[in-house]
Parts: C-alpha cells; structure tokens; sequence
C-alpha cells in the first residue's frame, strides 16, 4: 500500500506543528525542572525594571507628593507586622501582575539594595518576605492606604525611627 505524498505546503505545515509541540514541551520540561513557570524566569532585578521601576523610579525614591520611596523605608516598614501587611497590601504591590513569589523576590531585592537607612545594620535586617506571607497577605483589601500608611508610620515611630509620613 503506498503512502500517499504530501505537497511542499502540506509538509511546511507539518514541520511547524511538530516544532511549536517540541518547543512547548521543552519550555514546560525545563520550568517543571526549575519548578517555575516560564513566565517567572526573570530575576528580582528584572522584575522591579518591568513592574515597579515606573512609578518608583531607578533607585526606588519615589516621586515627591506622589508615589511614596521604597529606598530606606522599606526596612523600616519590614520591621513590624503592621508594617509588613501595610507594604504587602498597598495597591501597587497587591494588585501587580508579580505572582507571590515574584513580589517577595522583589520586596528582598529592594531592601537588600536599597534598605541602607544608618540604624539598620546587616544584622539588624528585618527578616525578609516568605511567600507564605505574601500570599497570605496580599489580597486582604485595605479601604484607607493614606491612612493606614499614617498609623503604622506613628507606630514605627514610636519604637524607633520611622519613613517620611508626608507623601
């Protein structure tokens, strides 16, 4: 019985199909290797350059009056519960498209990089966000951000230094 012959369409069509299936099995074999997805190969680094590097600017300052710095007072807010839960559930960081692993990633990243405040040492450091934590806490709504950045800056204060609360 004779095999019946493709046309040179036909056969381009088949070598595209069996391609993306190769290339879609080998991307999910090695993310299932790496226990990650694909979309979650970039590094912190990368991440806050294509998710929070807009508003925050290259050095995590901010934008005065309007978008609060994360230099420096990152580790001051990492240093008490209501603290952690205030920057886990501000718009920008619970509403970001960063899975909870990503957005510990990041949170670390910039403290680590841009924590430097002259009262927290290295072995000072806060401990850093697991992603039971971000996960927990990410998606708990808060009504009030202003307000809520209020209180937990007049209690940080009140156990030592604490970020600008004008912003």
């Amino acid at each position: 019985m004779a095999v019946p012959r493709r046309t040179v369409g036909q056969r381009a069509i088949v070598r595209r199909a069996i391609g993306r299936r190769a290339i879609g099995a080998t991307l999910s074999g090695l993310a299932a290797v790496a226990g990650i997805w694909p979309d979650a190969l970039a590094s912190p680094a990368q991440d806050y350059v294509l998710h929070c590097m807009g508003c925050h600017g290259a050095t995590a300052e901010g934008v005065p009056g309007k978008v609060p710095p994360l230099a420096r007072s990152l580790v001051q807010f990492m240093r008490s519960p209501a603290g952690r839960s205030y920057v886990l559930r501000v718009p920008g960081a619970s509403n970001s498209m960063l899975t909870d692993a990503q957005l510990a990633g990041v949170l670390n990243w910039i403290a680590a990089r841009y924590g430097g405040t002259q009262d927290v040492t290295t072995a000072a450091m806060p401990p850093v966000f697991t992603l039971q934590e971000v996960s927990a806490q990410r998606r708990l709504p808060m009504a009030a951000v202003q307000a809520t950045r209020r209180e937990v800056v007049r209690e940080l204060a009140a156990s030592g230094t604490a970020p600008s609360d004008n912003y």
